[in-house]
């Protein structure tokens, strides 16, 4: 399963399992408060306290109606009405009763309980000004209640005089006010419990819809950060693979500052010293094989080397003759041949150091000061130094070092002979991180670029007498320390030699 899918799928795995319990959660707290909510018990409470309102109005009804008759039998005495004469007909005309009739009924001022109120006909705040009406057209619903529920309680009655009187009593604000709440409250119940069902899934719905669009913009994230990851990480692979096949110069893009960039960038930190290795053992598997055919080479031309020089020797002295042109000849062939025998010993005794692998004895140096030694031994050139004090502490063989710039140097001042201009030198270092750099330059005639490749071959030399052993030899110590060397083109118009090497050795 690829890397981007397994993500995909754990991100689900980590939304879905604290979903589905808060989801059981969620919809237990729903079921449950609507059972509290809407439970009979507070039904039948709400319908209770309306029955008892119903109730409560009939009963005041019934006593203002027994009033209204004592108010009548005794004559209907002005000033003494138990509530408030609103109109008196006689024959459909009506007229406005007298102010006061509006007093307060003795029912009322006797505190019996009642809670209509007997309202003086002056009192702006408690007497309603209508001229004519009717009970059922002053029983009205309020405007803005949810359940009608009467302002006053009126009585009419017919006088002994043949009048029609009606007397009305209000009902107190806070009467109408619970009345009204209890209706709204008990309708309102009866209308959830109707819609019970749809009032959960009000609930469940938005719930739902919110955790699924969570959901997938999750999954939208996860597909965008798996990606992130995912790809650098195939690139990667893909480019392990081409290294496995030997493509050393393979390199991955490492342009982001989080982890897979770190490992990215790790990755052709990687790869590069693994080119650099590989190289620097091809470069030592090259300097075996020249080593080994040297030290064959030194074998085989050692041995009859001296039968030789015997031989020509002893016929040289065994000669008894008297012809002393014959004599001068043998002599002097004599010493041409013992000569060339000397200069072939000379040789294989090169070859054979050449063939010995090259012996480090490490400690810390001043790598400046080694240079600057070289430098000073160079008593036919103009030399130059450019010694950056960072580069002076390293751990290497002073000796094997030496050896090496000396014979950088003594390469350019071969070079230089027969040429018209001042033979110049310069030396060079800096620092390069963990590792430093030494630059070797003249103004000679350089190196051509074709030749540059296979400069550092053996028995390839630009001399007539010359083994071309030296720049090999250069190269061989610089190998030993860990180290690069390679040519170029000089600034001064000659050849350029710039030698890596590792600060400490491990």
């Amino acid at each position: 399963m690829k890397l981007r899918t397994r993500l995909l799928l754990l991100t689900t795995l980590l939304i879905l399992l604290p979903a589905l319990p808060a989801m059981w959660v969620t919809r237990h707290l729903v079921v449950q408060g609507l059972n509290l909510g809407l439970s009979p018990e507070i039904a039948d409470a709400l319908e209770a306290g309306v029955r008892q309102a119903r109730n409560e109005y009939q009963r005041e009804r019934a006593d203002l109606e027994k009033h209204v008759d004592d108010w009548i039998a005794a004559g209907a005495p002005p000033g003494s009405a138990p509530g408030y004469v609103r109109a008196n007909t006689n024959g459909g005309h009506g007229a406005q009763a007298d102010p006061s009739a509006g007093s307060r009924s003795k029912t009322d001022s006797e505190g019996n309980g009642n809670r209509g109120s007997a309202a003086d006909p002056s009192d702006t705040k408690d007497r309603t000004n209508a001229t004519t009406g009717t009970p059922e057209a002053r029983e009205r619903p309020t405007p803005g209640r949810p359940d009608p529920s009467p302002e006053e309680i009126t009585v009419t009655r017919q006088l002994p005089s043949g009048d029609t009187v009606t007397v009305a009593a209000r009902l107190s604000e806070e009467w109408r006010d619970d009345a009204t709440s209890l209706a709204a409250s008990l309708q309102m119940v009866r209308g959830l419990q109707a819609e019970r069902k749809e009032l959960a899934n009000r609930f469940w719905l938005p719930f739902l819809a919110i955790y699924g669009v969570t959901l997938l913009i999750a999954l939208s994230v996860a597909t965008w950060i798996g990606r992130g990851i995912a790809e650098p990480v195939m690139r990667l692979a893909e480019a392990t693979r081409e290294v496995t096949k030997g493509r050393w110069d393979v390199r991955v893009a490492a342009i982001r500052k989080d982890e897979v960039g770190q490992l990215g960038a790790a990755f052709n930190r990687m790869v590069e010293t693994l080119d650099a290795q590989s190289r620097q053992l091809v470069e030592l598997e090259k300097m075996a094989g020249w080593r080994e055919m040297a030290r064959a080479l030194a074998h085989e031309v050692k041995n009859p080397l001296t039968p030789i020089r015997l031989t020509v020797e002893e016929m040289g002295s065994r000669y008894r003759g008297d012809d002393p042109d014959y004599r001068k000849l043998l002599d002097e062939c004599t010493r041409i041949v013992v000569k060339e025998v000397e200069s072939l010993r000379n040789i294989v005794t090169r070859f054979r150091e050449f063939s010995r692998p090259v012996e480090l004895r490490w400690e810390p140096l001043d790598l400046n000061e080694i240079v600057t030694e070289v430098g000073s031994l160079q008593r036919d050139m103009e030399v130059s130094l450019d010694l950056d004090p960072n580069a002076a502490q390293i751990t290497a063989d002073p000796d094997r070092l030496r050896q090496a710039l000396m014979n950088l140097a003594r390469n350019a001042q071969e070079a230089l002979l027969g040429q018209t201009l001042a033979p110049k030198l310069h030396f060079a270092t800096r620092p390069d991180g963990d590792r430093v750099i030494v630059v070797v330059e003249d103004n000679g005639p350089g190196i051509a670029p074709d030749e540059r490749a296979r400069v550092f071959e053996p028995y390839r030399s630009g001399k007539a007498d010359g083994l071309g052993l030296g720049l090999t030899l250069v190269k061989g110590i610089v190998l030993a320390h860990g180290g690069r060397i390679d040519v170029s083109d000089s600034t001064l118009g000659g050849a350029r030699f710039r030698i890596e090497l590792p600060r400490t050795q491990e």
